[in-house]
């Protein structure tokens, strides 16, 4: 009987000493991408550290960039005007589109893919859990091997809801939680006859840009039926390290729609004392009676 099911978050490896978070891949990008760094810096409000990132991606400041571009899109009256630079805005709005949705994605798994799980011999300092029981099921977002490498839990009871660094073929998924769709288009305007056709295009490009940079939730959930079907045993939930941030919510109320799991105890490893009335409140929230829910620190697993 499979009765157990462990959701693993990024917290999961901050525990294990790994440079997972979002300031690491910051530092990464800085380094390895300045032309990505820069755009994301300029065009995404992302708080200083990079934390909020995925959220960020759907606040896109999409006037500050036609703004800073609009050099390129001189008046066809200008003395300079040449028929050759009709496309040249377009282009340059798609230049960025490209580095904060394409190029973003690819230097971010260029990053995940040097993270090395550590020897837990050979890494003071790093408590391993001794609660982990290896026929569980787990559902991790996160994007390395820790559990099959740390704590020998086999593949094919791991879901990588996200990807996973060790299939160098994979694409890993990024990106914000809203829907592209609820979202009105740049160009839905009353006066969009008088609107220059190069910031229609322009427009449409950066419309683009929200569906790109969606994480498709619903889609991956359709994909993987069949781990959360069989989730119709469990009578206990542990949360490692997962923020229970409104961006992975959709996958929440996945596993909360199989009746075992929405019935089910869930425990939720807190690293400060002050974490648990949040995560508590984040998980009733979602639909779950706080009778159900239990916060514990991560040195008591």
């Amino acid at each position: 009987m499979n009765d157990k099911l462990y959701v693993i978050g990024n917290g999961f490896d901050l525990h294990h000493r790994m440079p997972t978070q979002f300031s690491d891949f910051r530092t990464f990008a800085r380094k390895a991408a300045p032309d990505v760094f820069r755009a994301v810096d300029d065009y995404v409000p992302v708080s200083a550290n990079w934390s909020d990132l995925e959220n960020a991606l759907a606040a896109l400041d999409v006037e500050t960039v036609k703004e800073d571009l609009s050099c390129f899109m001189p008046s066809y009256a200008a003395d300079d005007w040449r028929d050759s630079g009709h496309h040249d805005f377009q282009f340059e709005v798609d230049r960025v589109v490209r580095q904060l949705s394409v190029e973003l994605r690819s230097v971010f798994a260029r990053w995940v893919r040097q993270i090395k799980v550590p020897d837990l011999a050979n890494a003071p300092g790093v408590h391993r859990l001794t609660s982990i029981d290896r026929s569980a099921s787990f559902l991790t977002f996160n994007y390395t091997p820790t559990l099959a490498d740390l704590y020998g839990v086999p593949l094919e009871r791991t879901l990588h809801i996200h990807g996973t660094s060790s299939d160098d073929d994979q694409e890993l998924v990024l990106g914000h939680g809203w829907n592209s769709a609820m979202r009105k288009s740049l160009n839905d305007r009353p006066d969009i006859e008088d609107v220059d056709t190069r910031m229609i295009e322009a427009n449409q490009i950066l419309d683009r840009y929200f569906t790109a940079t969606f994480k498709p939730s619903k889609q991956l959930i359709a994909q993987h039926q069949e781990f959360f079907r069989a989730l119709d045993e469990v009578t206990h939930v542990t949360v490692l390290g997962h923020s229970l941030s409104n961006v992975d919510a959709e996958y929440f109320r996945a596993l909360l729609a199989v009746p075992a799991v929405a019935s089910a105890t869930w425990t939720v490893a807190c690293r400060h004392s002050d974490d648990a009335a949040e995560k508590t409140q984040r998980l009733v929230n979602l639909g779950l009676p706080a009778s159900q829910i239990r916060a514990v620190a991560w040195t008591s697993l």
